[in-house]
């Protein structure tokens, strides 16, 4: 039990997960690249099994819970553990799960593993025989620990998934609109990926080689009336116009914060230095840097969002972590003596199936920075010290990025970026500050209260984690918050506003756009039309409420769950289609309930416990007397 997540002097440097995390599911088979030990403070905890129950509780999940532990515990404590009376703690959830996944799986036991990963573009359409090709910006959702409910990896991968969004942001202030530019820009959050990349590698998958045997005509129970492709059941087949032969090249955001580094020093990893195509990514990053990477990235009053910052500050972390410094901040190749190839990335999951130029940017060269990876301790109190880490890579990027996506390369063209083509810090910092400490904060509450009809958001979070869930037929849906997925529903909207055209019509809820904008002439429309209009689920509607305004523009999900797991439409169930890939799965279970009671004296529990064996050996021989009776006097065989 951890009774303060945020106590550093309990923390040591540990990390559950593998030496080499995902490295089974990802690019590398064989040789050193397949076993470098990019996590050196990992053990595996995560991948063994245990013949007994674990339970974690914190502070902050469940204060009246761990009070009334502490207390007994403090009570315990002065009767040095022997003096009964004393307190004893009972805890029960009982796991239905059995054996495997496959196992599992048939007797309805467990979910997969997996959520909804989401993608947007700032094109109005992208068309695989338009002539453009496609740039995917990419980062990582969801994080992984021991206890699932106090998942954070603010290290691990919120700075990725920020930094993608701020990227977003600042392209979205572009005097040409990125729609006109040559090539397409497509942000990719995937989820799942903390379990052999199941986000990634089923997108991958479903680019390359999707096939509906179904179409929308007939309704299947588990499948909704309005999806694309009834079996296999897919709410939206827009993914299809992205192609792998399409991709220019993919920019992926990975561990970024950096926390308690000296020096900021940044690299670029990637699979093949000799590529020339993948040298023009890098080559063009080394450039923008050379020529931004000490210009000035602050913007705004760091003060001026005092709810932001107030669940963030603690005067011991002040004290002990000091804010880098941008002087010492630098981005560079990772193989200048060796090449280890691409660290666990999203972007394995594509050139498992094709070589494509990839660059994958992170704040470690050969080994994590980070040494708390995938652990609960992966968290942050006082985010602001952020700024000159996400912040200033993302502000390097988005210059890249926009000169990549028009196929700019000459220092002229370096020169040229425009100055609004720059990174929000205070985005950022509110970003960090809201998916690393509280959920419930005013940036999601604005951007996610608008959407949530009947429901309020902020009565629904009750503590952050960045665990992707688990994927049901409700996912099926696109309806990523049914499982409250909050970071990815974030994502999703931060996203939208950032892609999509933002209009001057106040809202309170997507209602008002889908009545007022998309069905000016609402009002006059018979009762089974607005029915109809009404019942269209929101992620398929083309206009959005998002921080009071209506927006227009598409968010894409996607199903995150392993591809070694497969839909059944006929049966509408989920099997084990290949045992070699990803079938990560989650039993479901009772809830959880806590009892803590008095025990009188040692002899009292070896008395309850022969009591005990007492009744189940009476209800054994009750058993066997009863079953002979009948054989003789019944004739029961």
């Amino acid at each position: 039990m951890y009774n303060d997540r945020y106590n550093d002097s309990e923390k040591i440097k540990y990390s559950p997960d593998k030496e080499c995390p995902n490295c089974e599911f990802g690019l590398y088979t064989e040789g050193e690249r397949a076993n470098h030990k990019w996590n050196t403070y990992g053990d595996g905890l995560l991948y063994e099994n245990f013949n007994f129950p674990i339970f974690g509780m914190v502070n902050s999940t469940d204060s009246n819970g761990v009070d009334a532990v502490n207390e007994a515990s403090a009570y315990n404590k002065l009767k040095e553990y022997k003096k009964y009376p004393l307190y004893s703690i009972k805890f029960d959830s009982f796991m239905y799960a059995s054996k495997d996944s496959a196992t599992c799986l048939s007797r309805g036991h467990c979910d997969p593993i997996g959520g909804n990963s989401v993608w947007s573009t700032f094109s109005n359409a992208i068309d695989s025989n338009d002539g453009k090709k496609i740039i995917i910006v990419s980062s990582q959702l969801d994080g992984n620990s021991l206890f699932h409910e106090y998942t954070s990896g603010v290290n691990s991968q919120i700075g990725g998934t920020v930094a993608n969004l701020a990227i977003a942001d600042a392209l979205s202030k572009s005097p040409i609109a990125p729609e006109q530019f040559k090539n397409h820009i497509v942000f990719t959050f995937f989820s799942g990926e903390s379990y052999g990349y199941s986000g990634s590698q089923r997108f991958v998958q479903d680019i390359s080689s999707f096939e509906c045997k179904k179409g929308n005509t007939e309704k299947t129970e588990s499948c909704p009336k309005l999806a694309a492709c009834q079996d296999p059941c897919m709410f939206v087949d827009d993914f299809k116009n992205i192609t792998l032969n399409n991709i220019k090249g993919i920019i992926e955001l990975n561990q970024l914060t950096c926390s308690g580094c000296t020096e900021l020093d940044y690299f670029m990893h990637i699979d093949d230095e000799t590529d020339t195509e993948t040298l023009k990514i890098t080559d063009l990053i080394t450039k923008v840097f050379n020529e931004y990477g000490n210009s000035d990235i602050s913007s705004g009053d760091k003060n001026e969002d005092k709810k932001e910052e107030k669940a963030s500050k603690d005067n011991n972390e002040k004290n002990n972590m000091k804010r880098q410094s941008s002087s010492s901040y630098k981005i560079s190749p990772a193989w200048d003596d060796k090449n280890y190839g691409l660290p666990p990335a999203s972007s394995q999951s594509f050139l498992k199936k094709k070589k494509i130029p990839a660059v994958v940017i992170s704040d470690f060269k050969d080994e994590f920075t980070n040494p708390y990876y995938h652990s609960m301790f992966d968290v942050a109190v006082n985010t602001t010290i952020y700024d000159d880490t996400v912040c200033r890579t993302a502000d390097i990027i988005a210059k890249a990025i926009w000169l990549y996506a028009q196929d700019k390369f000459t220092d002229d063209d370096i020169k040229s970026v425009p100055k609004d083509i720059k990174a929000d810090c205070q985005y950022v910092n509110n970003l960090m500050h809201c998916l690393s400490n509280d959920l419930r904060c005013d940036l999601a509450t604005k951007l996610l209260n608008s959407n949530m009809k009947n429901s309020k958001y902020n009565e629904k979070v009750k503590e952050y984690s960045h665990y992707t869930g688990v994927f049901n037929l409700f996912s099926f849906n696109g309806a990523i918050n049914r499982n409250y997925n909050f970071d990815t529903w974030l994502a999703n909207f931060a996203i939208l506003k950032s892609t999509g055209y933002n209009t001057t019509t106040p809202c309170e809820h997507i209602d008002n756009c889908t009545t007022t904008l998309e069905y000016p002439n609402f009002n006059s429309l018979d009762k089974e039309t607005k029915e109809k209009i009404n019942e269209t689920p929101y992620s398929l509607r083309n206009y959005q409420c998002v921080s009071g305004y209506c927006i227009k523009g598409r968010v894409y999900s996607h199903p995150a769950y392993g591809i070694g797991l497969d839909f059944d439409s006929e049966e509408e169930v989920f099997k084990v289609k290949d045992k070699t890939q990803s079938t990560w799965t989650e039993s479901k279970w009772d809830e959880n309930s806590l009892t803590i009671f008095i025990t009188t004296s040692k002899t009292s529990q070896y008395i309850e416990l022969f009591i005990g064996f007492l009744f189940v050996g009476l209800t054994i021989v009750g058993y066997y007397i009863i079953k002979n009776y009948a054989k003789k006097n019944i004739k029961i065989s």
